[in-house]
Formats: C-alpha cells, structure tokens, sequence
C-alpha cells in the first residue's frame, strides 16, 4: 500500500500567515468601518460632536486628514488588505499563486497610502513591505507552483 505524503507547512510560514491573517485582517475591517461610517463622522465632526475630544493632543488633526482623504480610499484599502489576507490563505495551503497576490496587494497599499491617504513616503513602510514580502518568498520553494507556471530557476 503507497502512502501519499502530504506537503508540510513549514512553521515559519504558519506564523507569518497567522500574523498576516491578524494585522491584514484587522486592517481590512478598519478600512471597511471608517469607510462605511465616513459620512456619519463628517457630520458628527462638522456639527462639533466631537468637540469635548479637542483637548487630546492632535484629535482635530487626526480627525481632518481622516475625513480629507478621499472615500474611495477606504474601499480600495479594504480590497487589498483583503486580497493579502486571501494571499495569505492561499500559501496556508502552499499554493503560490498567494505570494503573488499578496505581493502586489501590500505593494498597492504602500503605494495608495502614499499617494491617496495623504501619508507621504515611508521609508518604515518601504522596509515592512519589502521584509514581509521577503519571508515570504524564502517559503516558495514549499509551495505548489500554479498550473502552467515555470518552476524552472
């Protein structure tokens, strides 16, 4: 009787997945709120709901360039903190394609904070985008490549 070995995670993968699944994941649910719940904060900020919070250093600020950035921003950072999450998914189950789909996902959102979300450029932001995507490559060579992908290096 043959016995099928069946491709192991390696746990460093496991852990970056899981991390990716948290912070991606929260992000996503971030975005998706402040999107949804915009216009109320306009509103509310505008008629000065908020005005007992002006003595926390920098609420107003926060709460202006918040409200500035334009609502499609929200949108298009929950589609793509969502598309690393399902990259991420992807590579659980070691298929490769979710490395690339995580890649271009995080380069999108480093690039769209800088340019929509008013954040300027991040060299911090630059270095985490490059690290993540790095760890994740070290792990290629566990994944099962997608149908009609090169494998040959």
């Amino acid at each position: 009787m043959e016995e099928t070995m069946k491709p192991q995670r390696p746990t460093f993968l496991s852990v970056l997945c899981v991390l990716t699944f948290i912070g991606s994941g929260c992000s996503a649910l971030s975005m998706a709120l402040v999107g949804a719940l915009r216009p109320m904060l306009l509103g509310m900020f505008e008629s000065g709901a908020f005005d007992s919070y002006s003595s926390i250093p920098g609420f107003e600020t926060q709460m202006e360039t918040l409200l500035a950035v334009p609502g499609f921003y929200y949108l298009l950072m929950f589609l793509f903190y969502a598309a690393s999450v399902a990259g991420a998914a992807l590579m659980w189950k070691l298929n490769r394609i979710g490395f690339h789909i995580y890649a271009i996902a995080q380069c999108v959102v480093f690039i769209a904070g800088m340019w929509l979300g008013h954040a300027g450029f991040s060299w911090t932001g630059l270095v985490w985008v490059i690290l993540w995507v790095g760890a994740y490559a070290m792990n290629l060579k566990y994944m099962k490549p997608a149908a009609g992908e090169n494998t040959d290096n």
